[in-house]
């Protein structure tokens, strides 16, 4: 059975024509040039042909003007990659690595793709978007929606599902029929999208195509994920009082009307039937929050709770929104991996203040500099309304350096020796305090900023003296070949 995606009458199918300019190549080679400034090793990632992104911006006019003229013309076509494979915390997954050439066209197809079809996607489709969509904007969205319900006293429904696999198991002949729903299929631009489905691998001389699942790890497949599961989003949608949220592959539905998520949960298993794909067990799940704690009323189908997981935040039967204990143990692990990696720093330190002065300096590095550590921290904070729980985190933290500054681990005696308001005074951060700065907005837009300063004062240190007196050595050397012009190359 295949499940059809029609575009709405209102709206053409798209042709490359339609949806390519030279300006959109030009951005999505900015967007792929401004990756290092925030993590370089990106830049160096190189597929079979054993070229790096620097060797890619060494002659950036002459490389980007070829591109150009290839898909101008439709003789552009996408060389094979390479399968990495790696374990993310005990999790299995194959990175596919393409020539930076087709990493560049696959963002622009990505962002024009995205851009084009943005207002065909489903307001609950939420991943993978442009306009204000986003993890963020998702979650605020959901806790606002149950603070409102739980107002109310009816119990709340809830159908939570998660793909097993997701990007590798999406059926290709499901997907380029809907492909074709929305693109031209005599069109160039429907060709190279096939060849994006259908992509080569190489393997010591050996090249084959893949038979199933797109590339994960290339931009194009997150505009594949989002098409697939369209016709899901569209069936939720028509279902009365529900309210559906989809992020990627993470599916959760709800209301008030139990029957109403009983009717979700029966489109959800036929999609995934029809679709081919399978529920991650881990993260099937049927409950409630019922009408009153003390309720004592039994669902054989929907099992009672008073809190679930979703994208990272715990989300509470009372309407509150905490960390699950992992997750509190992740942001208390950014700050041990960060004193670890200073530990010889530290040992050289004589004194306990010496060394509290240190490891609150680090603390602080990880909190405002850390690009990965803000990420993770700061959309824990903007979400979480549980002040108890940020405390015992502020307390942990405190704790934490005196165990370094006294080296004798947690102890509440070390307190004695050096006080909670002497750690301040010394610039120990509160996560409690920054979370007030996001919700006021003071750091809304300092970021950015933030780590601009970071990296300039980086490049100060490395930097020999005497250097940058010209106009040509105030770049770093590693961004010579993005910078100068090709003639000083």
């Amino acid at each position: 059975m295949n499940v059809h995606c029609p575009l709405p009458s209102t709206h053409r199918k798209a042709t490359f024509a339609q949806v390519y300019s030279e300006l959109a190549l030009h951005q999505a080679v900015i967007r792929a040039y401004s990756k290092p400034l925030f993590t370089w090793r990106k830049a160096l990632g190189m597929s079979h042909d054993g070229r790096t992104l620097y060797d890619f911006a060494r002659h950036s006019l002459k490389n980007i003007h070829k591109l150009h003229q290839q898909l101008e013309s439709g003789t552009f076509q996408f060389r094979p990659g390479i399968a990495l494979h790696y374990n993310f915390n005990g999790k299995h997954r194959t990175i596919n690595l393409f020539p930076w050439e087709e990493r560049i066209v696959d963002l622009l197809l990505y962002r024009v793709l995205t851009h084009y079809f943005h207002g065909v996607f489903e307001p609950s489709c939420h991943a993978y978007r442009m306009g204000g969509f986003g993890v963020d904007q998702c979650q605020r969205s959901l806790n606002a929606r149950l603070r409102q319900m739980r107002q109310s006293s009816r119990s709340i429904y809830f159908v939570k599902r998660d793909v097993q696999n997701y990007f590798p198991s999406l059926d290709h002949d499901q997907l380029l029929a809907m492909l074709a729903e929305w693109v031209e299929p005599d069109d160039i631009l429907f060709k190279l999208l096939r060849q994006r489905i259908e992509f080569e691998i190489k393997t010591g001389d050996r090249v084959a195509t893949n038979q199933c699942g797109v590339a994960f790890g290339t931009a194009i497949a997150c505009f594949f994920a989002n098409l697939y599961l369209t016709p899901l989003d569209r069936r939720l949608a028509s279902v009365p009082g529900l309210r559906y949220y989809r992020y990627a592959d993470d599916l959760l539905a709800f209301s008030g009307d139990r029957a109403a998520t009983a009717h979700a949960e029966e489109i959800i298993g036929e999609s995934f039937e029809s679709l081919r794909l399978h529920s991650k067990p881990k993260h099937h799940r049927n409950f409630y929050f019922p009408a009153e704690a003390d309720c004592s009323q039994v669902d054989e189908h929907f099992e009672p709770c008073e809190k679930f997981r979703h994208l990272g935040l715990e989300f509470r039967a009372d309407g509150g929104v905490g960390l699950s204990r992992d997750k509190s143990r992740k942001i208390q692990n950014l700050f041990r991996f960060a004193w670890r990696r200073y530990a010889h720093k530290l040992g050289k330190l004589r004194s306990p203040k010496g060394r509290a002065r240190k490891a609150i300096e680090v603390a602080k590095d990880v909190l405002e500099h850390g690009y990965r550590s803000i990420a993770i921290i700061d959309y824990y904070l903007k979400h979480v309304d549980d002040e108890e729980q940020l405390r015992r985190l502020d307390r942990w933290l405190a704790e934490a350096v005196l165990a370094i500054a006294f080296d004798n681990g947690h102890k509440k005696g070390n307190f004695k020796k050096m006080s909670f308001a002497k750690l301040r005074a010394m610039g120990l951060p509160s996560l409690r305090h920054r979370r007030r700065l996001l919700r006021h907005g003071h750091l809304e837009s300092s970021f950015f900023t933030l780590r601009t300063e970071k990296l300039i004062e980086q490049k100060r240190r490395r930097l020999p003296p005497g250097y940058g007196q010209t106009r040509v050595g105030r770049f770093p050397p590693e961004l010579k070949a993005v910078a100068l012009p090709e003639t000083a190359s």
